[in-house]
């Protein structure tokens, strides 16, 4: 049986479907570890952005197929890790979902040169560039997410 990592941000059209398919397309097929992105105000079957769906592309990603979806309490409860975009959003998913404290990691703690409680900021409905800065920003923070993934 596979872990799940669950991403999550505001309406998982932008950065929470970035950080899967990073996450996705860098675990060996090995890996016990599965990607999968929830937002905590998503509108279920909404495709990414497309400029998120651009940049993924530059770096060899797939969006084309992702919707959106919101995020439920049998997602919580099947993911072994929950990793937020901001410290707001792990408030929000604290307070509806007690039971998930522990699950819980700010996605930029995974990278040792961000800020304390730094969050990856949401680039809707802005440039190609906002959102490749977003896309580099959690790339970034993927090495440190695979050896923590790795030790758990």
């Amino acid at each position: 049986m596979n872990a799940i990592v669950l991403f999550v941000c505001t309406g998982n059209v932008c950065r929470s479907p970035l950080a899967e398919a990073l996450l996705r397309k860098s675990l060996p097929a090995d890996s016990p570890w599965r990607a999968a992105s929830a937002g905590l105000c998503a509108f279920d079957g909404c495709p990414a952005s497309d400029n998120a769906i651009k940049a993924a592309a530059e770096v060899g990603c797939d969006l084309g197929a992702h919707r959106s979806r919101a995020l439920s309490s049998q997602l919580v409860c099947e993911s072994s890790l929950i990793v937020t975009m901001t410290e707001a959003h792990m408030w929000q998913i604290s307070a509806r979902f007690p039971g998930a404290a522990d699950k819980l990691h700010l996605m930029l703690e995974f990278d040792p040169a961000a800020p304390a409680l730094c969050p990856v900021t949401d680039p809707f409905r802005g440039s190609l560039e906002d959102y490749r800065r977003c896309r580099d920003t959690i790339r970034k923070a993927l090495p440190g997410l695979a050896r923590f993934l790795a030790q758990t």
